[in-house]
């Protein structure tokens, strides 16, 4: 026992901490399985790194702020017309973002952008990549007090750092000049740098409307569409056609 407790001291010297945790199971399974020395040390290893990347990965995703987990297995084709499969899996290969291509998706509310959105974000944290999730709503704010909020100020630094930016509902409240050009500057800094993701509800030309700001407008435009696809999704909401209600089928809120 003294010298198992010493190897699990030295396990955590080393931050060897998935092989700390499991020692006694796998001295048990090597003892079973009469391993050689190099097969439990392969067994050892590989266990290690598996765990650490699975902690790392675990730290993007906590770190990409998503407001819930979406996976692109789970995304409708059959619903979205607006793809091809051929299209869907060029942009589940993720290339585009070694490419620092900018991706628009536009489209009325429940047709899938958010979603879409989303699993790209999750697929792209797997793939090891940096990813930031916010909404519009919630980036101008930051962009505002990110000189005197810590909290801003941290997820500025970690939207700067990333690969992917996906920036939710841009365009569903309008803002104000300033708050405008603190966007234009962020969307500045990022080019070259940075691939977006966009969901929004607004065509091109209603941008101005929302930025209040014909000149801004274009010049945030012409940036993410240097490098850029616009998927228009159109058609009925999913959440409409696929509601549901605890009430059943036979329940009418009305009648109660």
């Amino acid at each position: 026992m003294d010298k198992l407790r010493e190897l699990k001291d030295l396990t955590a010297s080393l931050a060897l901490h998935n092989t700390k945790n499991h020692l006694e199971e796998l001295i048990h399974q090597a003892e079973q399985e009469q391993l050689s020395y190099t097969a439990f040390l392969y067994r050892v290893f590989t266990g290690e790194i598996k765990h650490r990347h699975r902690k790392a990965l675990e730290k993007r995703i906590k770190e990409a702020g998503f407001p819930y987990p979406k996976h692109l297995k789970d995304f409708d084709l059959s619903f979205c017309t607006a793809l091809s499969r051929t299209q869907f899996s060029q942009l589940s290969e993720l290339t585009w973002i070694d490419g620092l291509y900018n991706l628009i998706l536009a489209g009325p509310p429940g047709v899938g952008k958010t979603h879409l959105a989303i699993a790209l974000g999750y697929r792209a944290c797997e793939e090891g990549y940096k990813v930031s999730y916010t909404s519009m709503q919630y980036l101008v704010q930051c962009l505002k007090t990110e000189e005197i909020d810590r909290r801003s100020r941290t997820k500025m630094n970690r939207i700067r750092k990333s690969n992917l930016l996906i920036i939710d509902e841009v365009g569903y409240l309008p803002i104000s000049s300033v708050e405008g050009n603190l966007f234009f500057q962020l969307i500045s800094e990022l080019q070259e740098q940075t691939s977006v993701i966009i969901t929004t509800n607004k065509g091109f030309e209603e941008w101005t409307e929302f930025l209040n700001d014909p000149a801004l407008a274009t010049a945030i435009l012409d940036r993410l569409s240097y490098r850029c696809d616009r998927i228009h999704i159109c058609g009925k909401s999913y959440r409409l056609e696929n509601r549901k209600s605890f009430l059943g089928e036979g329940g009418n809120a009305d009648e109660v």
